[in-house]
């Protein structure tokens, strides 16, 4: 673990969201309407490692599986060639707003013009679930661009925290998920039948 200081920010949608986004010919964004901790746990895990991400690290299956049904969380997943390259996670809170919860690509499409139209995506498909507020926050942890392709895509800042937070290094074993492995095997084998 390393203790770093971090800035949060968070950031509220002002503007119109896009009708509709424009992909190139070989990629699709589809909803994952079936709750799939080991697709969540992947993406989670996948995009935000380089980023450290640790939030849900130490989730077993069932944790996951508990957070994917409660029937305010919806996921997309990106795909180029029919390989992940992508996701949106919305979450719904009681007030009715839709936070951008999770949201990024796998590293092998980091550059690639996917970033843009994929923030648009979120801002589209969220204004579609919600009349409220559309949210999310950022931090100085995450991807260098971060922020600055939030504020493109319409978000403003509406406030900013600094903490110290103890941030996994890159070789942190809890990157491998064991615990998640050991406990989707256990609920597969419990639940077969």
């Amino acid at each position: 673990m390393n203790n770093i200081d971090v800035t949060t920010w968070y950031l509220q949608f002002e503007g119109t969201p896009p009708a509709q986004v424009t992909w190139p010919a070989d990629v699709v964004l589809t909803e994952a309407e079936i709750p799939s901790p080991e697709l969540s746990q992947f993406l989670f895990r996948t995009v935000g490692g380089p980023w450290r991400w640790f939030s849900r690290l130490s989730w077993n299956y069932q944790q996951w599986l508990d957070y994917l049904t409660q029937q305010q969380v919806r996921t997309w997943l990106l795909a180029v060639k029919g390989t992940p390259a992508g996701y949106i996670e919305l979450l719904k809170h009681a007030d009715q707003s839709v936070e951008i919860k999770f949201f990024g690509l796998l590293p092998q499409f980091i550059g690639k013009g996917l970033g843009a139209p994929l923030a648009k995506a979120a801002v589209m498909l969220a204004a579609q679930w919600t009349t409220g507020k559309i949210w999310l926050h950022t931090c100085s942890a995450d991807h260098p661009s971060a922020l600055k392709n939030y504020q493109h895509a319409g978000f403003v800042i509406t406030h900013t925290e600094t903490s110290t937070e103890a941030l996994p290094e890159l070789n942190d074993s809890r990157l491998l998920t064991q615990e998640f492995v050991y406990s989707a095997l256990t609920y597969h084998i419990e639940n077969a039948g």
